[in-house]
C-alpha cells in the first residue's frame, strides 16, 4: 500500500473533484428538495467530541489530514450525518471516534496516528457513489470503514472493487451483500435475515399469525423483505398484505391504507424512525393498532422519541450487540469508561446507545487488526488479519420492548 509519491497532479485532481462534486451536489440538492415536499426536515446535530481540536480523528478536509505530522494513517467513510437519518449516523461515528481519539492518544499505531476521512451522503446512494469515487481516487486510504445503509454500501461495492478497496464493518445486514464467495466486503454485525426470523419466531409463538409488512421502497427494504416472507414460510405463513415506504420520507397515507385493509394483528415495518412514526400515526387514525415491531437500523432512542408516548409502548425492536448499559459485558464496560472519560469537558450528558456501541466494538475489531500487522499496514495485509479475525456472525439477537417511559437505565 503505497504511502509516500502522492504527486500534486493527484491532489490537483481530488481537489477538483471536491469542488466539481459540491457544486452538482448542491445543484441535484436545491432541485430534489424543491421536487419532494415530503422530505423530512434536516436534523441539527450535537457535540460528541470534546471541542479539543488536538482530539478530533475525522475530518472532510482530505488535505488537512494529509498534512498532519507525522502522517496518519488513513481510513474513508462515508454516511449520513445531517437530514432524517443524520442521528444514526452521528451516533455510529461517536463509537467509531471513541476507539481511535483513545488509540492516538496513547501514541497510535507505529507512531502514526489513525484518522478517517469521512465524508456526508445523506443516506442517498448518489451522494455514497460521488464520496466513493473521491475515496479511490486517493492511494493512501487503507480501507472504506463503517458506510452506513444497504442501498448506499450497495452503490458504493463496484468503485471499491475496482480500487482494490474492502468495505469494512458497514452498518447494513442485507443478504445481497453476503452471498456465497461475495468479495470486496468484510461484515462486522449480524444479518438481517437472522433478525427477521427473531421477530417472526417471536410472534408467531405469540399467537400472532395475521402478520403484515411495511417496507423501505429500495435495496435495503426489498432485502429485509424477502427475508420476513421467508421467515414467515418456516411457519407455514405468509404476509397477509405488504406496502412500501418511500426512503427519507413521510408519506406514508397510502401505505397505511394498503395496511388497514389487510387487518393485520401484528406489523413488521422495515424504515428509519420517521417514516416508521408517520406510519403508525396514519394507523392509529384508521383504528389498527397491530403489534408493532422492526429491525435494528431504526434506531430504539430515535423510535421513541418520534411516535408518541402511547404508540411507543410494546413495540419490539431487535439488536445485534450487547445491551448499552450491561457494564459485566468486557466491550461494554470499555465503551462506558472511554466515553464517560473523554465526554468529561464536554457539556452534555454521557449517552449510551446501540448505534455508538456498534461504531465502538467495530473500530475496536480493526484497530487490533492494524496493531497487528503493523508496522507495515498495507490494504493486503489488513484484510487478510480481517478475515483471520472476523467475528462470529452468528451471535445471538436481542429483542426488546419499548416502554411507556424512556427504557434505559
Amino acid at each position: 500500500m503505497p504511502s509516500k509519491g502522492r504527486t500534486a497532479k493527484t491532489r490537483l485532481a481530488i481537489l477538483i473533484g471536491l469542488s466539481v462534486g459540491g457544486a452538482l451536489f448542491a445543484i441535484w440538492s436545491g432541485v430534489n428538495l424543491t421536487q419532494q415536499q415530503d422530505r423530512l426536515d434536516v436534523q441539527p446535530t450535537n457535540t460528541v467530541a470534546p471541542n479539543d481540536a488536538a482530539q478530533n480523528v475525522s475530518s472532510e478536509n482530505l488535505d488537512s489530514l494529509l498534512d498532519e505530522k507525522p502522517r496518519p494513517w488513513l481510513l474513508a467513510q462515508s454516511l449520513p450525518l445531517k437530514g432524517p437519518s443524520g442521528h444514526i449516523g452521528e451516533r455510529f461515528a461517536l463509537g467509531i471516534d471513541t476507539v481511535l481519539r483513545d488509540l492516538n492518544n496513547r501514541g497510535g499505531i507505529a507512531g502514526r496516528p489513525v484518522k478517517i476521512w469521512r465524508i456526508d451522503d445523506g443516506y442517498e446512494p448518489e451522494n455514497t457513489l460521488r464520496n466513493s469515487r473521491l475515496f479511490a481516487a486517493e492511494p493512501e486510504v487503507l480501507a472504506l470503514f463503517g458506510f452506513f445503509g444497504t442501498p448506499t454500501s450497495k452503490a458504493a461495492l463496484p468503485i471499491a472493487k475496482k480500487a482494490g478497496l474492502t468495505l469494512v464493518a458497514p452498518l447494513t445486514g442485507a443478504s445481497s451483500l453476503r452471498a456465497n464467495g461475495q468479495i470486496g466486503v468484510l461484515h462486522f454485525r449480524a444479518s438481517y435475515a437472522e433478525e427477521a426470523r427473531r421477530i417472526v419466531d417471536h410472534l408467531v409463538n405469540d399467537g400472532f399469525v395475521r402478520i403484515a409488512v411495511a417496507y423501505q421502497d429500495d435495496a435495503y427494504g426489498k432485502d429485509v423483505l424477502a427475508s420476513t416472507l421467508e421467515a414467515l414460510k418456516t411457519h407455514n405463513l405468509s404476509a397477509v398484505s405488504t406496502a412500501a415506504l418511500p426512503r427519507n420520507s413521510t408519506e406514508t397515507t397510502q401505505a397505511a391504507d394498503t395496511l388497514v385493509k389487510s387487518k393485520p394483528d401484528a406489523l413488521i415495518v422495515i424504515s428509519l424512525s420517521k417514516t416508521m412514526a408517520s406510519l403508525v400515526n396514519n394507523l392509529h387514525r384508521n383504528n389498527s393498532r397491530p403489534q408493532l415491531m422492526t429491525i435494528s437500523p431504526t434506531g430504539t432512542k430515535a423510535l421513541f422519541r418520534d411516535l408518541p408516548q402511547a404508540a411507543a409502548f410494546g413495540v419490539g425492536v431487535t439488536q445485534v450487540v450487547p445491551f448499552p448499559w450491561d457494564a459485566r459485558h468486557p466491550d461494554v464496560a470499555s465503551y462506558q469508561r472511554l466515553l464517560r472519560q473523554q465526554q468529561q469537558d464536554v457539556e452534555v450528558e454521557v449517552d449510551f446507545d446501540f448505534y455508538s456501541l456498534e461504531g465502538f466494538m467495530a473500530a475496536q475489531w480493526l484497530v487490533q487488526a492494524m496493531e497487528t500487522v503493523a508496522p507495515e499496514i498495507t490494504r493486503d495485509r489488513l484484510m487478510n488479519e480481517l478475515k483471520r479475525t472476523t467475528p462470529e456472525l452468528h451471535r445471538s439477537i436481542d429483542l426488546i420492548f419499548l416502554g411507556s417511559d424512556p427504557w434505559e437505565p
